[in-house]
């Protein structure tokens, strides 16, 4: 009895246990949510919050550096001789013997080689007899035309007569002077036969040898030699137009060559060509430099080194700082709010970096 009536009072207390389960399930499932809720709201806050942050540029600030020491410009230049004479053979024949070599150092007027020119001598020859011949008649007509005009006043010749003797007298004149005229010329083109150094030098090529052919009508050939003056050379450098007008007479400069490290040679502009070449857009500048030690070669490389003075209204600024835009380069410049302001500028020159 006692058994059956406990397990009667427990029944109706089973279902109280069950609401209150559920009851703390939803309460635990309410805070759950809410928890989520608010987790999604902070994420999605800090999710805005850096999103805004990312929007706002970064940039790195630089300040404009006005030109204030001497710009250097550093262009390729070429050295040549300040007098250079290809010499050409005026007399044909066969070189009998040379007499400078490359490298010799020559007086003006100094035998370089000698021609033997056998066919010029027998014109000579020929032009000598064609001479004395000439002569002779010319006195024949002169004796004659003087007897005939001493016979005027006897009546016994024609006046016709004498004019026509007097006028083959001169005409003999005439015959020994062309005669005497080729002679002299024939005469002058021998002295060719001796090739000779046409001023003060040095020789930097022969293209001669014993036995070879000179010829005067190889005018495209090269020639014999070729001698140069090399006491101060000539130095030509073909400067970019923007530097045209910064290139100025008497400016000077500093030669550097490859074979010279650690070394410099003065040079003084001497001219520019006061042009600028239409497919290159350079200007031709030449340039004097002293060679009295004899170190300047023709025909060397040299990068020639300027010194152009600063530029009052040009400033620099670091080639990751323009902005290029239809309308031309621009900078971006920062007020004193620190707002961007978009600056169109000039590109003076552009030095890469």
């Amino acid at each position: 009895m006692s058994t059956h009536s406990e397990g009667e009072e427990t029944r109706p207390h089973r279902p109280l246990r069950v609401l209150r389960f559920l009851l703390l399930l939803g309460v635990a499932a309410v805070g759950l949510a809410a928890s989520g809720v608010a987790s999604r709201r902070e994420d999605s806050t800090e999710l805005a919050r850096w999103t805004a942050e990312q929007a706002v540029p970064t940039v790195a600030v630089t300040s404009p550096k006005p030109e204030s020491a001497a710009r250097q410009l550093a262009l390729p230049g070429d050295i040549e001789a300040f007098y250079s004479a290809s010499i050409h053979g005026q007399a044909s024949g066969y070189v009998r013997e040379w007499r400078a070599d490359i490298g010799a150092r020559v007086k003006r007027g100094e035998v370089l080689a000698v021609v033997e020119t056998p066919e010029l001598d027998e014109r000579v020859t020929a032009s000598e007899g064609e001479l004395a011949k000439a002569v002779a008649k010319q006195q024949l007509a002169r004796v004659t035309a003087d007897r005939w005009r001493a016979l005027r006043n006897s009546s016994a010749v024609s006046q016709q007569a004498i004019d026509e003797k007097e006028s083959d007298a001169r005409a003999a004149d005439a015959d020994a002077a062309a005669a005497r005229a080729n002679l002299d010329r024939l005469r002058a083109l021998k002295t060719f036969s001796n090739i000779v150094a046409p001023f003060d030098g040095v020789v930097t090529a022969r293209n001669v040898d014993v036995g070879a052919l000179v010829s005067t009508n190889a005018t495209a050939a090269a020639p014999q030699f070729v001698v140069a003056v090399v006491d101060k050379m000539r130095v030509y450098v073909r400067a970019p137009q923007v530097y045209a007008a910064d290139l100025r007479k008497g400016m000077e400069a500093e030669l550097v060559l490859p074979e010279y490290p650690g070394r410099t040679f003065p040079a003084k502009i001497a001219t520019t060509s006061d042009a600028i070449d239409a497919k290159s857009r350079s200007l031709l500048v030449e340039l004097i430099a002293d060679n009295a030690e004899g170190l300047l070669r023709p025909g060397a490389y040299a990068q020639v080194r300027f010194q152009i003075a600063p530029d009052a209204d040009a400033v620099s600024l670091p080639a990751s700082a323009l902005v290029f835009r239809d309308k031309g380069a621009f900078v971006a410049t920062l007020d004193d709010q620190s707002r961007i302001r978009m600056k169109p500028i000039t590109i003076a020159r552009d030095f890469g970096s």
